[in-house]
Parts: structure tokens; sequence; C-alpha cells
């Protein structure tokens, strides 16, 4: 394979926006397409996909579902259906994704997160100004993904969340974040979150159900902003709602803290809220890291927050309760991604996964120690990360190649493989038309 990279990943890391030519070939429902997102399902059923079509070989991108339980078989190993030759040393594993159950988006997804309770997955859409939101059911008693009623399988209106008679989306949303907001009627609405990478705004929408499924509505109710130049990151902290932003070209080093409020005695929060900052933690003042910050994790009880920099390359820990910088370790070159496995056990180590894409490796952080533990090489320009806390996997999407790469979440975290000893990935490698 050669190294170069698709002319239309500049359209990644800078302008984005162009509409795709729906005329063209329709994207294949059942693979994987320079992937951007990652989600797991409820029970670790499966795993969501966003594929991004980043070189336009077709007309859109789309959101598939891996079917875990078929991959590994029942004996946990992998199946053996499928085997597509590599270099010896690596085993691909054809997924198991059914095309009925695919959505197609737009071109140009950068990311995928699931709602606290993973009844909907959320997709930023640069090339349709949007973001996409699919209902998702792992229960078998309906359609594993669905977004409306069309038979095309794209999203209806109301599971678009674009410009209204009161806001206009700004262009390029990026990363997104969702949290259960308690109203000050005793009832919780799913309200979403998105960066905006070229203005620096944030964007505020709700998930309001009706009567039926049918009736739901994705609905966009406020934008904030500028907050930070070139927005990012962006996190939740399911403890007390704090939102975190980081941006990429801050030229003062520091996390963002925004927050959703509401005045209990005036009315509800979908009228008018505030929504805007609050608050903002120094990333350390002899860092000049916040002119190229990136991704954003909080850890699951809420106390410590981490950011990606690039200058330097460095994961920094932030504590989320007093909004101080308390430490940091250098990681490889271009750091993108971080996020935190921590298992349900009393006494569990907590780990930090950051994934650098220049350099193709996984760096695993004890947060308890901020001390590498251990590097791992995945595939090409890895740009997102799940955890299957049922089999103790993490999952690595691999932009470049259109693969996912699998390695344990556990110590020694190592390559998942199979019978004859080689690295097990799933997907089948893709390159561009020209560039293989």
């Amino acid at each position: 394979m050669k190294s170069a990279l698709p002319l239309a990943l500049v359209a990644f890391t800078g302008v984005a926006g162009c509409m795709p030519d729906t005329s063209g070939i329709d994207p294949p429902l059942d693979r994987l397409i320079y992937p951007t997102g990652l989600a797991m399902t409820k029970g670790d059923g499966h795993i969501l996909v966003a594929n991004s079509d980043f070189d336009l070989e077709y007309n859109a991108g789309t959101l598939v579902a891996i079917d875990l339980g078929q991959t590994f078989g029942p004996d946990g190993g992998v199946t053996s259906d499928g085997e597509v030759s590599g270099d010896g040393n690596e085993y691909y594993v054809h997924p198991k994704i059914d095309a009925e159950e695919s959505i197609r988006i737009g071109a140009f997804a950068s990311d995928l997160k699931l709602t606290p309770a993973k009844d909907r997955a959320l997709v930023p859409v640069r090339g349709e100004r949007a973001i996409i939101v699919v209902d998702v059911d792992d229960t078998k008693n309906g359609d594993l993904l669905s977004c409306g009623e069309d038979t095309e399988r794209r999203c209806d209106a109301a599971h678009r969340v674009e410009s209204n008679d009161q806001h206009t989306l700004p262009i390029e949303p990026y990363e997104v974040a969702a949290l259960d907001f308690r109203e000050p009627n005793g009832e919780t609405t799913t309200l979403g979150f998105a960066t905006h990478l070229a203005g620096g705004e944030i964007s505020l929408f709700v998930l309001r159900d009706g009567s039926s499924r049918s009736r739901f509505k994705a609905e966009l109710i406020d934008v904030v902003g500028p907050v930070v130049p070139s927005a990012s990151g962006i996190a939740v902290n399911p403890e007390n709602n704090d939102i975190f932003v980081s941006g990429r070209a801050d030229p003062v080093s520091r996390v963002a803290v925004l927050r959703v409020l509401t005045d209990s005695q005036n009315g509800w929060y979908a009228r008018s809220p505030f929504f805007g900052q609050t608050n903002e933690i120094t990333v350390g003042a002899d860092i000049y890291g916040g002119t190229d910050a990136r991704g954003l994790a909080v850890a699951p009880s809420g106390k410590r927050a981490f950011v990606v920099l690039r200058s330097p390359a460095a994961l920094a820990e932030l504590d989320a309760e007093s909004y101080k910088f308390l430490d940091m370790t250098t990681v490889g070159a271009e750091p993108s991604i971080a996020a935190v496995y921590e298992e349900s056990a009393p006494g569990s180590t907590p780990y930090v996964f950051v994934l650098c894409f220049l350099t193709d490796q996984v760096f695993i952080i004890d947060p308890d120690l901020m001390m590498v533990v251990a590097v791992r090489h995945v595939g090409r320009g890895p740009h997102a990360i799940a955890f299957d806390h049922t089999r103790r996997l993490a999952y690595v999407a691999n932009f470049r190649e259109s693969t996912l790469s699998v390695i344990h979440a556990t110590e020694p975290f190592d390559h998942l493989r199979d019978a004859k000893g080689r690295v097990v990935k799933i997907g089948v490698p893709h390159l561009p038309k020209g560039h293989g």
C-alpha cells in the first residue's frame, strides 16, 4: 500500500462544507469506508461505525452496525469466514453487517456518539451542515437502526439538526456530546452539543419524544460563540453537567467550561435557556498547548478530565471539580483522541487511551500515575475508539485503511490474535482509486 493520503483528506483537516454529488455511485452498505466514529450499543451486541466517504468515491457516507456476536462466535474466538490475504502477520475478518439496517448519511461525517441511554446515535456531517440523529434499538424487537420513514435508508427532517427560523447551525459541525438534563418539573430531556471547527461556536439541540417514535423531533435551540478558536473536542461531565470544550487555534492554553441552566420559576429551559461559558481551566502556564488542543474525555467518576495537546504532544490531566491543571505526560506525534476505560469492579484501575494519527499508535496511560504503561501499533491513521466491556476489548477505527484494530482493554493490552497467532483486524483494507 502507498502511504499517500487522498486529496479529500484536506477537507478532513481543513475547510469542508462542500456537498457530494448525490447522483453518483451509491455507497456499499456493508463495508467500512474511511471510518471516523465508533460507538457500542447497549449490551455490547453491536459496534456502530460512521463511514465518512472522504475520497468522495460514492455519493454519501454511511452508518453501519457490526454484529459482534456473529463476528466472534460462541467461544469468544474470531470466526474464520471471509479471510483476506495480508502480509502473513494479519488476519482480516469480514464484518458481519446487515445492509438492510445501514443508514445513508452525507459525506464527511467526523464523529459518532450515543445518548446516555444509548437509544440514539449522533453523527455530525460536515458535507451536509447537519447533525444526523439515528434511533438505536439493540433489543431485537425492531429495526436496529432507523431514522424516519425514508425507504432509501436516509434520515427524515425530524432526525436532522439543521438551521431553523430562530437559529442558524454554523458550518463544520465536528464533534458531538450528549447529556440527560433534569428539568425544573422533574422530567428528563436529552440535550446534544456540537463543536464547529471553522468559527469556534458551540450549538445546543434537544431530542424530543412525542407520543410515538414517529413523532420524534431533533431541534436546534441555541448557538453560542465563538467559544474557543477552531472548537474541536467536546465532552460532558455526567456528575454535574459541565460541558468541556477544546480548541485547535486558541492563543491561550485552556479548556472552556460551559453549562445549560434554567430558571425554575420563569419558564421551561427549551424556550429560553442560559447556555454559555461559566468557567475555564488554564492548561499549565508554561505549556504552549492551547494553540492545538484536540480530544477531551471525562472519567466516569466525574472528578478528572483529560485533554489531548499537540504542542507539545501530550495528555493533560485536569481537576474537573476545582477546574485546575494537575499533570501531563508526553505521547506520540499528532495525538487526536482520548478515551477512558474503567471496569465496574471496585478498585479497578482506569486507563486513558490516546490515539496518535501520524504514528499509527495507541498510548495507554495510568492516570493515577500519569505514566505510559503500554504503546501499541495499530492500523494506518487511528481516529476513533470504542470499548467493549463484555469482551474487555478496545476497537480502534483506522481511517487511512478502513479497518478496525482490536486490542485487549486490560493488561497486557495485547492485540487480539487468531489461532495461528496473526493480528486480527475487522474489515477489508480500502484505498481510493489511484492510491492502491
